[in-house]
């Protein structure tokens, strides 16, 4: 086990010091971003007042190149509208602007940018570190080596504890609790050597329950469909899916501002007062999906947001859900993105979050400097004990006698 722990930190360390200080990062990047590109978020207006559909349409006449994804169009007082449009290229072959900032009053464009751009950029720094967070910035590929990673270090998790406990005493056993709490301590160090392996072991046990599910919710926000679903709906209890709603005048087309009203008025009819603030428009059939219902444009605390999807060729509402709702699996499956961003628990989570990967990264490092003194003790006592076995050319074996030397012939 000992053994497992340490080469499995070895391999996976350079990726958790990357991914932990990138997702410290990750989780204030929405305040980041405004304070470093402050014209893309910020205004005189104090609140939007155009409708949904003519900021819609206002965007698709100015890029028909591309296709209108996504559009956050409620902001907060003196707050922006962000659109997200289809990646392009000029006849040039030059990427084109894919994420535009728009005033509310007027659907004037502020700026642009490439959303998946590439640097340290002060116009793409923030995307870009997330990125390399969520997937190293190497796309699919990313993915998968981000979820495998945070795979193998949810089982790395369950050997760390195990190394930690009494080697010996049993947990029934009165000696068992005094003798696991040294383990949760840093004592006076008395080497460098020491001090790193108390700050391995207490920092591991102190958030061993967060950091663990960090790297649960990290598979099932990498791997999700690949794996993360699939075992959860295979060792869980699902809920039966909710039928599509009809709308109640009759099957009919709806523009978008009746879509938003639609919507609006389902949830208003299960509970939720906040209007809609965000979109994604889908295809095949024709449907907008209102994903943010909230009055400050953020992400309210717990479980997070509904998300109503409106079928606009038939006013159906064809998928509605209300985390936390369903049974222990679809519970299982709404609370992975909140705790893994902290707004489970609002402010004081997403601090926790933050330190969590400050901690990974300490973890890794301390681990690093542990083998590392180890090694380097090992390979000394191996040259002290050589030294000592190896034979001395000038000196005489113990215990021997020199030969007389034959008496040489004389001269005739």
């Amino acid at each position: 086990m000992l053994l497992l722990h340490r080469y499995v930190g070895l391999v996976l360390a350079p990726l958790l010091v990357v991914i932990g200080l990138t997702g410290s990062i990750s989780v204030f990047r929405v305040e980041l971003d405004r304070m470093i590109n402050p014209d893309f978020f910020v205004t005189a207006h104090e609140s939007a007042a155009l409708p949904l559909g003519r900021i819609v349409e206002t965007i698709r006449s100015r890029h028909p190149g591309q296709t209108l994804i996504a559009v956050d169009y409620r902001p907060a007082p003196h707050g922006t509208i962000h659109a997200y449009l289809s990646p392009a290229t000029d006849k040039a072959g030059r990427t084109l602007p894919d994420e535009f900032f728009l005033d509310p009053s007027d659907a004037k464009e502020l700026g642009s940018r490439v959303a998946e751009g590439c640097c340290l950029a002060r116009r793409v720094l923030i995307p870009f570190i997330y990125r390399v967070h969520y997937s190293l910035a190497a796309g699919p590929t990313g993915l998968w080596i981000v979820g495998i990673t945070a795979l193998v270090w949810s089982l790395d998790c369950l050997n760390g504890i195990l190394l930690t406990l009494p080697p010996v005493t049993p947990p029934w056993r009165r000696g068992f609790w005094p003798g696991w709490k040294k383990a949760w301590l840093i004592a006076r160090p008395r080497s460098a050597s020491r001090l790193f392996f108390d700050i391995h072991r207490a920092f591991g046990l102190w958030l061993w329950i967060l950091l663990l599910g960090m790297a649960v919710s990290g598979v099932a926000l990498s791997l999700g469909p690949q794996i993360f679903q699939p075992v959860v709906r295979t060792f869980f209890p699902m809920a039966a899916p909710v039928p599509p709603v009809p709308s109640p005048n009759g099957a009919h087309r709806l523009s978008l501002d009746e879509a938003e009203s639609r919507a609006y008025g389902f949830v208003v009819a299960h509970g939720v007062t906040a209007r809609p603030a965000a979109l994604l428009l889908g295809t095949a059939p024709e449907s907008a999906m209102f994903y943010l219902f909230s009055d400050d444009d953020s992400f309210p605390a717990g479980f997070g947001s509904p998300m109503i999807t409106v079928d606009r060729e038939t006013g159906a509402i064809i998928q509605s859900e209300f985390p936390p709702h369903g049974r222990l699996g679809d519970m299982i499956l709404q609370f992975q993105d909140p705790f893994h961003s902290g707004r489970l628990a609002g402010l004081a989570g997403r601090i926790l979050v933050c330190f969590s990967g400050v901690v990974t990264s300490l973890l890794s490092i301390t681990g690093i400097l542990i083998w590392q003194r180890k090694r380097r003790a090992r390979l000394e006592a191996a040259r002290k004990v050589m030294s000592r076995q190896a034979p001395d050319p000038d000196r005489a074996p113990p215990n021997h006698t020199p030969c007389a030397q034959p008496n040489k012939p004389g001269r005739v």
